[in-house]
């Protein structure tokens, strides 16, 4: 991390304001409390509150160097002791050299005894201080980067949202659907009114929502039946639907995120047969979860072959991103009957 007073050329200003208030201070308390030779004080007053503001820019390196959470809270105050110990000595021992070369050795001997319990407390107090600021300033950018990440960590995961729920509307159920519209214009062209209808307000509600929010159980219902009323047209008889969800209508739900698991079940099932499949919709609340439940029956020699579909890794990874928890999908494959199982944890 850069040095905080570098970084901005303001704070460099201040961080010398502050050492010029120091040193008026330290030279009237000099002067007139213990009424020490002005000569010797002012020099000394100035030559040690460079010294010692130079010293304190190393500071920096020192609490940056010395951060270390795997560290016990001895090993830290024994740290900044030892630290503080050194440099207030040896910004004492420069500075009393520094004055005996400028000055006759006794003055500054005599000046030395009378200010150094002063000037040795005033040294201390001024690394606290600094050592205090700069670990301000350290906490409050990390906690400003860790910010920053997780700004940049949920606009990622809102656009991962948002590809995951684009390529959830299957190609190929836009392209049998315009065929069957196209079909349908010479066939029965007021059906084909009433799919192009269906078909636009499907999209309508894909693309309306946004894809972080959650939307009731009730609305995922009707954009299923929806969808289900259209791919109906193209499998008539040979696909059925039943709901049993109005206990939980009022339950909420990442939006879409059940579509690909009809998409799922008329892929593997309605599409790879010449019976009829059965769709079952289930739900019901076990206290703050809702358990969301689609079966179908299947034609086991079509099936076999084909393992878990791409919408389904998908909703996994989504659940993963909403809810911090990738398990809240589980399927089942017993007796022709393919299950797939979904818990929504509800606020309340």
């Amino acid at each position: 991390m850069n040095h905080p007073l570098f970084r901005n050329p303001v704070f460099l200003i201040w961080y010398y304001v502050f050492w010029i208030i120091l040193s008026v201070v330290q030279f009237l308390l000099e002067t007139r409390v213990f009424e020490a030779n002005m000569s010797i004080a002012l020099v000394d007053v100035i030559i040690s509150n460079l010294i010692y503001s130079l010293l304190g820019l190393g500071i920096w390196f020192v609490v940056s160097s010395g951060h270390n959470e795997k560290k016990s809270q001895l090993y830290f105050v024994l740290y900044h002791l030892f630290a503080m110990l050194f440099i207030t000595s040896f910004w004492m021992w420069l500075t009393n050299q520094i004055d005996i070369a400028l000055f006759n050795s006794e003055d500054v001997k005599a000046h030395m005894k009378l200010v150094m319990p002063g000037k040795a407390g005033l040294g201390v107090l001024i690394y606290i201080l600094i050592a205090v600021f700069y670990y301000t300033f350290y906490y409050y950018n990390r906690l400003k980067d860790k910010s920053d990440e997780e700004l940049k960590l949920r606009e990622l995961i809102t656009q991962t949202q948002l590809n995951e729920l684009k390529s959830q509307i299957n190609p190929h159920f836009l392209f049998n659907s315009l065929n069957s519209v196209s079909y349908l214009t010479i066939a029965e062209p007021e059906k084909a009114q009433d799919m192009v209808i269906k078909l636009s307000t499907f999209l309508r509600y894909s693309l309306k929502h946004k894809e972080n929010q959650l939307v009731s159980l009730s609305q995922e219902i009707e954009h299923i039946k929806l969808y289900l009323e259209i791919e109906k047209v193209r499998f008539g008889d040979k696909l059925l639907a039943v709901f049993d969800t109005e206990e939980c209508s009022g339950c909420f739900i990442p939006n879409m995120i059940l579509q690909p698991l009809y998409e799922n079940a008329i892929k593997y099932g309605v599409y790879e047969t010449t019976q009829q499949v059965t769709i079952n919709t289930s739900a019901r609340r076990v206290g703050n979860v809702l358990v969301f439940i689609v079966t179908n029956n299947y034609d086991p020699d079509s099936i076999s072959k084909k393992g878990e579909g791409i919408g389904l890794i998908n909703i996994r990874k989504r659940l993963g991103l909403v809810y911090g928890d990738s398990t809240l999908l589980s399927i089942t494959n017993e007796n022709q009957i393919f299950s797939v199982t979904l818990k929504i944890p509800q606020k309340n």
